[in-house]
């Protein structure tokens, strides 16, 4: 007799295996859907048709009737729209697109719930009034839109049945259609390279990049206990052998964790991919057309990033239909094309991905943002006229400061570009903007490829030793009298005619003036800038972030430790939170200045 238990592991297991193949099955579908929108294409509609006939298939046999109905419904349709008889117009693809949504809806209940709940009737049934055979067939529209005449497209008709070709090949062999127009449809057809990948747990992906971030420890100690040895002893065989299997530790261990980080990384268009269905439903929210291009999906990025990642870019993409591209009429007005350009554009630059997102919209009018910035008390006239077009134009990263002039569902309610800033620091990222008044904003995004390992400068302050991200690390200047100037009370930096915060680490952590810095480390996140004094600079390492802990909780001003070679434990430090702390003292600062 088999055991009842296993034999419902076993079925959880196969339930779950179909339902994350199902959900990716239905997201694939999405996107296709969108792009047979525009642009009708024989390879995409066939495997939309596959999609969502395996759905079918498998629910029904798993006994999960209702999707099986659903998904049973949606193939109709799109057996119609292959075969020719329906157009994916926008309105088809409306209907397509509430039913793949309601098919994730179920597998979402499914998962939850381990039954259907939510209620198809209302989607099904329109599903069936697009079915109906009054409804225009291809030929048809055709005919409507004097493509091809009446006669024609009757002897085409007469053919297809007589050949069984379809109706766009015969229209083709009888030259209605040029051959030019036929190359178009064939150039714009993509190849589907069978995936040869396994599913693997996330959580077991993370137990591989911890262990790999264990031995990268064990290699640093094995490096300088290799190191320490051969100066105190003479020269010998056994410290020969001793150096080559650390060197082989070493090569073997940098190649381990390059093959983890490499198996954590996903394409960018994993987070891309959602991005037509919402520029599509916001166009016709706001009633604006807006084409949309993507460059660089291929890029990959750390599967941890691209799930923060997700929020900020997503608002960042409706700000842009929303705020910025404007309506086709008022585009006219200004000369431009009713038409608006939204692009984003992925790559790599160094060990950082870089995302910009473009729209040749409104752009921001930086007298609107400095009145915001005055109404909300931010600054006074003086400060606000000393600012440069491109740092005024920043302060639309300020809490609450919004130049919306009516709250919409997307937009203007005081909340959007200041979390969007959060969000991207605190993955170690940078983003910056860049807009033309009338013309165009383009907002860019740096980060980092993954936030588990880096590289640091390592700092002596007093006895302590502290991690600097050394991507932020733009400059290490020795200290010197005439450098330093005391400003309100507060330690600058006057470099090249700029003034830069210092930031006493001593004072910060062990309550020390410390006053035996010979080194100040200039720091950039965006527009912020900040000088940290050093008694010494170590040097370039390796670090793998560690978590504090529940036990030390959060530390405002560090992000994680690691442990060196010697086996000591290091502070790692988060410049995004230490600058924070620093404007958060510029501004009390303002406040007590405005009060006294």
């Amino acid at each position: 007799m088999s055991d009842p238990i296993s034999d419902k592991e076993e079925m959880k297991e196969i339930i779950d295996e179909f339902i994350v193949e199902a959900n990716d099955l239905a997201e694939k579908a999405i996107q296709d859907i969108i792009a047979i929108e525009n642009n009708s294409d024989d390879e995409i509609i066939n495997s939309i048709f596959r999609a969502v006939h395996t759905i079918k298939g498998t629910s029904s046999f798993l006994g999960f009737g209702t999707l099986s109905t659903l998904a049973h419904r949606s193939e109709d349709i799109f057996g119609m729209v292959r075969k020719g008889n329906l157009k994916p117009d926008r309105e088809v693809a409306d209907v397509l697109l509430e039913a793949l949504d309601l098919i994730k809806t179920l597998l979402d209940d499914i998962k939850e719930n381990g039954a259907e709940v939510a209620d198809t009737s209302a989607t099904i049934a329109k599903l069936e009034e697009l079915a109906k055979p009054d409804r225009k067939k291809l030929g048809e529209i055709l005919v409507e839109e004097n493509i091809v005449s009446s006669g024609e497209l009757t002897d085409a008709l007469k053919k297809q049945e007589e050949q069984g070709k379809k109706l766009g090949e015969i229209l083709v062999e009888e030259k209605v259609i040029t051959e030019g127009q036929l190359k178009d449809v064939l150039s714009k057809q993509k190849t589907h390279k069978e995936e040869q990948s396994i599913r693997i747990e996330v959580k077991k992906l993370d137990e591989l990049m911890n262990l790999a971030g264990e031995l990268v420890l064990g290699k640093n100690r094995l490096i300088l206990l290799n190191s320490l040895v051969r100066k105190t002893e003479s020269k010998n065989g056994v410290l020969d052998n001793l150096a080559d299997v650390t060197n082989y530790i070493e090569m073997v261990t940098n190649e381990l964790q390059l093959s983890v980080m490499r198996a954590r990384l996903v394409p960018i268009s994993k987070l891309f991919n959602k991005i037509p269905r919402m520029a599509r439903d916001l166009s016709a929210e706001f009633k604006k057309e807006v084409d949309l291009t993507m460059e660089g999906e291929e890029t990959e990025l750390d599967r941890s990033l691209i799930e923060s990642l997700h929020d900020p870019l997503i608002h960042i993409i409706r700000n842009s239909v929303d705020h910025g591209i404007e309506t086709p009429q008022d585009r006219e007005k200004k000369g431009k094309r009713p038409r608006g350009t939204l692009s984003l554009k992925a790559y790599n630059e160094g060990n950082n991905v870089i995302i910009e997102i473009f729209d040749d919209g409104k752009g921001i009018n930086v007298e609107a943002v400095k009145e915001k910035a005055k109404e909300k008390g931010l600054m006074g006239d003086n400060e606000l006229n000393s600012l440069s077009p491109r740092d005024a134009m920043n302060l639309i990263f300020v809490p609450g400061l919004s130049t919306a002039k009516k709250v919409s569902s997307v937009s203007g309610r005081g909340v959007g570009m200041d979390v969007v800033k959060t969000n991207i620091e605190k993955m170690n990222g940078q983003v910056s903007i860049d807009s033309e008044e009338g013309q165009w904003t383009r907002i860019s995004l740096r980060l980092p490829l993954t936030l588990a390992i880096m590289r640091a400068l390592i700092v002596r302050v007093l006895d302590e030793l502290f991690a600097i991200p050394l991507n932020t690390v733009t400059e290490l200047v020795k200290r010197e009298e005439s450098l330093v100037r005391s400003v309100d009370k507060k330690e600058v930096l006057v470099l090249r005619d700029k003034v830069i915060p210092v930031v006493n680490l001593a004072r910060i952590f062990s309550r020390s003036d410390g006053d035996e810095d010979k080194y100040i480390v200039i720091c950039n996140i965006g527009e912020k800038t900040i000088g940290i004094k050093a008694t010494a600079v170590e040097g370039q390492e390796e670090v793998v972030i560690k978590p504090l802990g529940e036990f030390l909780g959060n530390i405002k001003g560090i992000g994680g430790a690691t442990i060196r070679g010697d086996g000591k434990a290091i502070l790692i430090l988060d410049m995004s939170a230490l600058m924070d702390v620093v404007a958060l003292s510029v501004a009390a600062q303002n406040a007590n200045r405005k009060i006294a």
